[in-house]
């Protein structure tokens, strides 16, 4: 998939797991009535629609403004009976956020090292008058516990007097959703967050319900507003329990499921740490440069996904992404493929491949020198070219000098600063002080090893014989060179970029600089932007930056 094309499509929203690339098709046609909107909004219909379904009372059922207000009722109820929370982690944010805001007394339980849920921590930590928080699926990580799990939690609740508030936001995409809500006739301490906004695809409507025993849910209506849903949203609502939608929305989460499986196939291959889901999304962790480039190839493809997660542990950090499943896979594949199997990877030479700091830098100071008398600092020459617009040192050069005050015609500034770097005859040119930063065994393996399976180019703002001559020092034989001979327009054009990509007829690819004008040759090329060295190169666009191209071995 073109990643230049994928920027123009619309968002692909990843990072709420949300229904956002398959709207429901039982919505098609809907037609709200107005001549009744003067009422307040009634639930009668809808309830008895919802207590026909699960085969429950009335007073067995609370609608709520989304899972959102349900969990809004709970914090309520726990500060107003002085109860104390219990909360395994890693959590969903409205509880970690909410724990605080409501300043209610907590018990945090500490996730396991897989950072699934410690039931044997949990367990103990129940006591009288507590209120045990348990989601799942669970979120972030999408574990799932069995339904004899949480039947052990409410029956030590059960024991100690204390209650269990089951978030079941994705109970639609397990096998699980009758297992939970037969523990209802058995626990009158549990309460069930349900909720129309992730398989159904209504998250806009807002609408989500609890169930429980009568005794606990009149308690929690009793906190609750009297008209918490609008009428609107209630005719929407009423068309998720109807029999089209039930099949669509199990085809749905069929579909998804295969898809969940499908990425974690193909992530299986590298270094990452994967959740074991049975939601929606999928927990991804790993090396932070590896995360940053899939994040940088998602946002480079318009997809978004979550990048900044709390709730997971209160005293171990981890790197860690969420990315919801999309019903059509294709554009998060191929993000997923420009971040860890890029088809091209293209190089800047000077100061990725090659340290020039001996030769074009000096050759640039002994320019400036011999024209106006004054030796540059070499922060100088750094700081100019890290400006932008000047890939070229010979431009760089004349730059310099024209901070001087002094005005040389190009041709003379470029036919001194080639006599110093080629050598006049009197003295040894320059460039026989290059050497190599590419570690040999890291070349070998990109150009070599590597060769069939990826394509390389070198593009390179050198002359056609100067970027030859570079690519002999390193004694790679066997890739594209591109260099400021052959094409029109310099970097940061794209020109030398997407020669390099017409030639292999590749579109998913990486590009490696240490100047600005590298990293804006990248973003316009649709390139991921590797920057080296510096740090400000975040300013142009670079995706990330590492301390050296030899870094680049972690991430192949």
């Amino acid at each position: 998939m073109d990643v230049l094309s994928c920027q123009n499509e619309k968002t692909l929203k990843l990072d709420f797991n949300e229904r956002s690339d398959s709207l429901p098709l039982w919505l098609s046609g809907f037609k709200m009535p107005v001549d009744s909107l003067w009422k307040y909004p009634n639930k009668d219909q809808l309830q008895q629609v919802i207590c026909d379904k699960f085969q429950i009372d009335k007073d067995q059922l609370l609608i709520t403004n989304g899972g959102d207000e349900a969990i809004e009722l709970m914090f309520k109820w726990v500060k107003i009976n002085d109860s104390k929370l219990i909360l395994p982690l890693p959590v969903f944010s409205q509880y970690w956020v909410g724990k605080d805001s409501w300043k209610v007394d907590c018990e945090i339980i500490e996730p396991l090292a897989e950072l699934n849920i410690d039931q044997e921590s949990l367990l103990s930590s129940i006591e009288q008058n507590s209120m045990v928080i348990i989601t799942s699926p669970n979120n972030p990580t999408g574990e799932t516990l069995s339904a004899e799990k949480v039947r052990a939690v409410c029956e030590k609740a059960k024991e100690n007097n204390a209650y269990v508030f089951l978030d079941c936001a994705y109970i639609e995409f397990t096998n699980l959703e009758d297992e939970y809500l037969a523990l209802l006739n058995d626990f009158d301490n549990l309460v069930i967050l349900r909720t129309l906004s992730k398989a159904y695809g209504l998250a806009a409507i807002r609408v989500g319900y609890l169930l429980g025993q009568q005794t606990l849910i009149n308690e929690f209506k009793k906190l609750a507003m009297p008209f918490n849903i609008s009428q609107p949203n209630i005719e929407l609502a009423l068309l998720a329990f109807t029999q089209s939608a039930s099949l669509e929305v199990k085809n749905y989460c069929k579909q998804i499921n295969l898809n969940r499986q499908q990425i974690i196939n193909f992530l299986s291959d590298y270094p990452l740490v994967l959740s074991s889901s049975e939601a929606n999304f999928l927990l991804i962790r790993g090396d932070s440069k590896r995360l940053k480039l899939i994040s940088a190839a998602c946002k480079q493809l318009n997809i978004q996904i979550k990048t900044e997660l709390v709730g997971l542990s209160e005293v171990n950090s981890f790197e860690a992404i969420r990315i919801a499943i999309p019903f059509y896979i294709k554009r998060l594949l191929s993000a997923l493929k420009l971040a860890l199997e890029p088809e091209l990877i293209c190089f800047d030479m000077d100061g990725v491949l090659i340290d020039t700091s001996e030769s074009y830098d000096l050759a640039i100071i002994k320019t400036v020198e011999d024209f106006t008398g004054v030796s540059p600092p070499v922060a100088d020459v750094l700081n100019t070219r890290g400006q932008g617009g000047f890939n070229n040192d010979w431009i760089l050069a004349q730059e310099l000098i024209r901070k001087q005050g002094k005005e040389i015609e190009f041709n003379r500034v470029k036919d001194t600063f080639q006599s110093f770097y080629l050598g006049d005859g009197k003295a040894k040119g320059l460039y026989e002080q290059e050497a190599r930063i590419i570690q040999r065994s890291l070349s070998d393996y990109i150009f070599i090893q590597k060769s069939k399976s990826l394509c390389t180019a070198v593009v390179t703002g050198r002359g056609k014989t100067e970027g030859q001559a570079g690519l002999n020092l390193l004694g790679i034989l066997n890739t594209l060179l591109i260099s400021d001979d052959d094409v029109i327009k310099s970097k940061p054009s794209p020109e030398g970029i997407d020669k390099a990509k017409k030639y292999y007829k590749k579109t998913s690819l990486w590009m490696l600089g240490d100047a600005p004008d590298d990293m804006l040759a990248a973003k316009s090329a649709g390139a991921l932007a590797i920057g080296i060295g510096d740090k400000s190169l975040y300013q142009f666009g670079a995706d990330i930056v590492l301390e050296s191209v030899n870094e680049l071995e972690d991430l192949l």
